[in-house]
């Protein structure tokens, strides 16, 4: 099986190594060429010119030359001599001296595991013992992480902490131990009617709930403390009732802790000694600074209160977790944090082995105010980054043949986890995806040892239920795609995903690390796949310069076989013969028409394609600053796109036909008294049907004419980014 489908990293990895032998073995003649050799190499070539010119037909004859494919041509180079020059001066001197000077950039990659054991570090803290054996049984933990082996002496200590590292590296636990250690050993001993001691701030739904089942198993060792979750799409009348009860740690989003804390009497926080913002870089990518800042404010004045009548009240310990010290994370630690101790991994410069642990007070480290600069990344050191140039008339394709090799016809299976602009590209690739590649009516013809391919799921529109589903479902699998946006490039800890597959592009550097950070976690090794128009690999060069991060091109032909090995090994239920195909075009070609038939035959897919692609062009136009000029909306050929999306319609129709599904949507929600709102986090997902015109005549007297209040790029990408988190 291996032997037929070819191999694109295997094979890559076979051509880069031969390449390196041979340029070592002519490393020592190619450095010792001097300007008398280049010279002769140029008269040479010069010489070969002017015979082939003697011989050829004239220049007239010649066809002319294509600007698009070759480049925008000048009067000088297009002197033939003065051309030959220049491309032989360049061929020898990049052979000659680009080895020599181009050193790429390192990127910082930390160390996940540390020397010391979970045993010795918190016997030596004092840390209450059945802590550690839940720790050694429950989460089969032997060795602490780097960051939790810097950030656990001062957070036992009682100081505040800003901690900063990998994704995967063991935040959580480096701050949920501390606060079960220190509520343990309250005195008198915590009980649930004490109600909320601690408060947890996330940005997302998914990261909430894996934060409080890591805190659900480690109450295991103190059953007195309930820790509590409160995120969106869940009853209130549920959630307020379980307050009642009581929290002892409150795990939520910002916006229903804000809910809660204006609309529930019976949430008291005077009492709360810890406060964790985990993921602050998030929260203020996601424009939640001002309910975090309102819960801060809320809180501090709750706390005043009740410490002015009990002075033996301490202070509230705060934690401040962030991937990445940009500016406006360092204005948040300024705003929460007093004193803090600031908590860095950092490689050591001569052994791999030997970490430096870098803890220091703030008020000793120059904090960061430039606006402009980069923040830090930590990359994981079992990482490796690929990149597919692929034209978007292909693209579609060429992601259903990454799918099936690594999923379907792969020995032992695997993960993966493709990135899309928007939820309307999630749903459509999704169905799509589940109709054509996951038919159960096609029949494989060979014996050939093949998975089940089990494709998921996940955007802020779905129900709370489905998004659990989907979430636990592709947790527990052995293999299986996660189709997604950006609600899943936070923290979440997913298990074994293999490939990191970012089909579009909707950010930066920051972003497209905290998206590829779903794999290689604690030590392990993923693999990242980048889809990119043959027009936007200066993108590559951007994540260079800012990251260091080095890409190897996968073979776009080479990926292409699986999709013919595909069709010539399966037939449809009724036909005796499997499909007619010998070559990779024609199998590409069949499959694409497969895609087509699909969406033309099926109403909900054709509705559903229409409006992944408007809202994938709205999603690209809204690129700035140095994204702009490489993500250029004017440069994109919208037919080709809009094939990609399964369309044979002008793209001018599909967004008429949109617009009027919009505009009817409201028409109808005005009637029975609701509007189109952006926060469907409570609502079922609603597939706007096609529009029906009446051919009989209408005497009625005309209504006004509807217009759509256009809103301006900031306000469209932050109502987005607030609607794909259903908050």
């Amino acid at each position: 099986m291996d032997d037929f489908i070819l191999n694109i990293l295997d094979t890559s990895g076979r051509q880069e190594k031969q390449c390196k032998n041979a340029s070592s073995r002519k490393k020592s003649n190619s450095i010792t060429l001097s300007y008398a050799t280049i010279h002769t190499a140029v008269k040479d070539e010069l010489v070969i010119q002017k015979k082939k010119k003697e011989t050829s037909v004239g220049r007239k004859s010649l066809p002319e030359k294509n600007s698009l494919q070759f480049g925008i041509h000048n009067k000088m180079t297009d002197t033939p001599m003065l051309h030959t020059m220049m491309s032989t001066l360049l061929n020898l001197l990049l052979r000659l001296w680009l080895p020599l000077f181009s050193q790429p950039v390192k990127p910082k990659i930390e160390p996940v595991f540390s020397s010391k054991h979970w045993k010795d570090m918190c016997e030596s803290l004092d840390i209450f013992p059945h802590l550690i054996t839940c720790l050694t049984n429950r989460f089969k933990m032997d060795h602490l992480t780097a960051i939790q082996e810097a950030a656990l002496p001062p957070l036992v200590d009682g100081r505040d902490v800003l901690l900063r590292a990998q994704t995967g590296s063991g935040k959580t636990l480096a701050y949920a131990v501390p606060l079960f250690d220190r509520l343990i050993n309250l005195d008198p001993p915590v009980e649930r009617k004490d109600g909320p001691l601690g408060i947890i701030i996330l940005p997302s739904r998914e990261l909430a709930t894996q934060t409080f089942d890591v805190f659900k198993i480690l109450s295991q060792a103190c059953v007195r403390i309930v820790p509590g979750l409160l995120v969106g799409g869940m009853k209130r009348k549920s959630q307020k009732a379980s307050l009642r009860k009581g929290i002892n740690i409150l795990i939520g989003t910002p916006k229903r802790i804000l809910d809660h804390m204006g609309h529930t009497s019976t949430l008291d926080l005077r009492r709360i000694k810890w406060l964790v913002i985990d993921e602050a870089d998030r929260l203020l990518e996601m424009g939640f600074e001002r309910d975090v800042r309102q819960i801060v404010e809320g809180l501090m004045q709750q706390f005043n209160c009740f410490s002015t009548e009990n002075k033996s009240i301490s202070k509230i310990q705060t934690v401040l977790l962030s991937a990445t010290l940009s500016p406006g994370v360092e204005a948040l630690a300024g705003m929460t944090l007093k004193n803090p101790v600031r908590c860095v991994v950092a490689e050591s410069e001569t052994k791999a082995q030997n970490t430096q642990l870098s803890i220091t007070k703030a008020s000793e480290v120059e904090l960061n105010t430039q606006v402009n600069n980069v923040a830090e990344f930590a990359l994981p050191t079992g990482l490796k980054h690929f990149a597919l140039i692929v034209p978007w008339k292909l693209r579609l394709v060429s992601l259903a043949a990454f799918l099936l090799l690594k999923c379907k016809y792969h020995e032992n299976g695997g993960k993966l986890i493709v990135f899309m602009a928007t939820q309307d590209c999630v749903d459509f690739h999704y169905h799509l995806f589940k109709s054509v590649l996951c038919d159960e009516s096609e029949e494989l013809i060979s014996n050939i040892p093949v998975m089940n391919l089990s494709i998921y799921r996940l955007h802020g529109s779905m129900e709370h239920k489905e998004r659990e589903s989907a979430f636990g479902s592709f947790s527990s699998s052995q293999a299986g795609v996660l189709i997604t946006t950006d609600v899943a490039s936070r923290g979440l800890d997913l298990a074994s995903v293999a490939w990191v597959v970012q089909y579009h592009v909707t950010g930066g550097p920051i972003d497209y690390v905290h998206r590829v950070g779903r794999t290689a976690r604690a030590g392990g090794h993923g693999k990242a796949l980048l889809f990119l128009e043959p027009e936007e690999t200066e993108f590559m060069n951007l994540l260079k310069s800012k990251v260091g991060i080095e890409m190897k091109e996968i073979s776009l032909p080479d990926l292409l076989q699986t999709v013919l090995f595909h069709l010539q090994n399966t037939k449809h239920p009724g036909k005796l013969r499997p499909h007619d195909c010998t070559t990779v075009e024609e199998g590409t070609s069949q499959l694409f028409h497969l895609f087509l038939h699909a969406v033309d035959n099926d109403d909900t897919l054709t509705s559903l394609s229409e409006l992944a692609y408007i809202s994938f062009l709205r999603s690209y136009a809204s690129f700035s600053g140095d994204l702009r000029p490489i993500f250029t909306f004017k440069r994109l050929h919208l037919g080709h796109v809009a094939r990609a999306f399964c369309l044979q319609k002008k793209p001018s129709d599909v967004a008429s036909r949109v617009r009027g599904r919009f505009v009817k949507a409201d028409r109808q929600k005005s009637s029975t008294g609701k509007k189109r709102g952006f926060d469907s986090s409570n609502e079922d997902d609603i597939v706007p049907q096609k529009p029906k015109y009446s051919s009989a005549l209408s005497f009625d007297k005309p209504q006004k004419k509807q217009t759509m209040n256009r809103t301006k790029p900031s306000d469209l990408a932050k109502r987005n980014m607030l609607a794909e988190y259903g908050l």
